[in-house]
């Protein structure tokens, strides 16, 4: 019993750096504490900043950039740097999981979240712009500017990039980038087009079907370059994706008798049936998902798939950061 509150007191105090030191001080006054800086002895977390700019695109479409910095200690060449697409949605999940992973000895890590001015959990016009290739046509989003990928890019690469560095001690052999649904969509497209913009790609639950399959245009043409090879990737996909599960269906039930102002003149059961009516029976996500990945890694790509079991869309991505930050963090295998 004394032995189990002891683990737990200590495993408390380890996640508050300060704790930590103030508890080796007074046990063993002949041995200084660790400090956040000192990075040969990784017994705390180093502390963290959190500072916001806004930066616009050569288009002029404005970004709101978050960043997430460790301060003090950094490996040699830097801290590696995890690009967020999506921002206002995952930064604070990727936040606290880069955390949780340098508490477990990976390097500490800058998260940067690449969001709106709005601050809304997805910003539809933003992102679907943002997110989808050239040419991109989706009747579902009829009305919204689509088909700004290139432009994108080139901001994370020419503007963000570069800000980062001149900002942080970031190390720019060690740029990961990660992207969630049609974000998933656009880190593949950033693969196809640029493989050397960053280390690491992540692409959880892409949007394969998006605009007919549009990103798998650009396959061949990256078939036929050599720096496939250089980048390392993973793409991920949760079990329940393929149509949305019972439960998932009971809570927009259960949301939608509760508050019936969000679906005026039609009943809770029509409002879910008009939501999901645009499932496809037919299509498998996994199973698409996972043939995309075995093409890549046929042509020499470092390719891995992950399939999360009990997992939806949305929850997906959270599972896809806690196995993508120490799968772009650890060795390259």
């Amino acid at each position: 019993m004394i032995r189990s509150v002891l683990l737990t007191v200590c495993a408390l105090l380890a996640c508050d750096g300060h704790a930590v030191a103030a508890n080796t001080q007074a046990t063993d006054a002949s041995k200084p504490a660790a400090q956040p800086d000192d990075y040969s002895k990784p017994l705390l977390l180093l502390p963290r900043t959190t500072t916001e700019t806004t930066l616009s695109s050569a288009a002029g479409h404005p970004h709101r950039i978050v960043v997430s910095a460790p301060q003090g200690g950094a490996p040699k060449g830097g801290y590696p740097v995890i690009y967020v697409l999506d921002g206002d949605a995952w930064m604070g999940t990727a936040v606290e999981i880069a955390k949780m992973r340098e508490f477990e000895k990976l390097d500490p890590t800058i998260i940067v979240g690449i969001g709106y001015p709005p601050h809304s959990f997805f910003d539809a016009l933003g992102r679907t712009y943002d997110f989808t290739p050239p040419g991109s046509v989706e009747p579902d989003f009829e009305g919204i500017p689509l088909g700004g990928a290139d432009d994108f890019l080139q901001f994370l690469t020419a503007t963000v990039k570069p800000w980062i560095s001149a900002h942080h001690h970031a190390d720019p052999q060690r740029e990961i980038l990660f992207g969630h649904s049609l974000g998933g969509l656009f880190a593949l497209y950033a693969l196809y087009k640029s493989p050397d913009s960053f280390a690491v790609f992540i692409a959880a639950s892409p949007d394969l079907p998006f605009s007919n399959h549009i990103v798998n245009k650009d396959e061949v043409a990256f078939e036929a370059n050599p720096a496939r090879r250089n980048p390392q990737v993973l793409v991920t996909v949760g079990e329940l994706e393929a149509r949305p599960s019972p439960a998932l269906m009971d809570d927009y039930r259960r949301y939608y008798i509760a508050h019936p102002e969000s679906h005026p003149g039609q009943t809770a059961e029509q409002a879910v049936k008009e939501l999901f009516s645009g499932v496809d029976e037919k299509y498998d996500k996994i199973a698409d998902t996972r043939a995309l990945v075995k093409r890549l890694s046929r042509t020499g790509v470092r390719a891995s798939f992950v399939e999360f079991p009990g997992e939806e869309h949305m929850s997906s991505a959270v599972s896809a950061l806690n196995r993508g930050i120490p799968f772009a963090l650890r060795p390259a295998r």
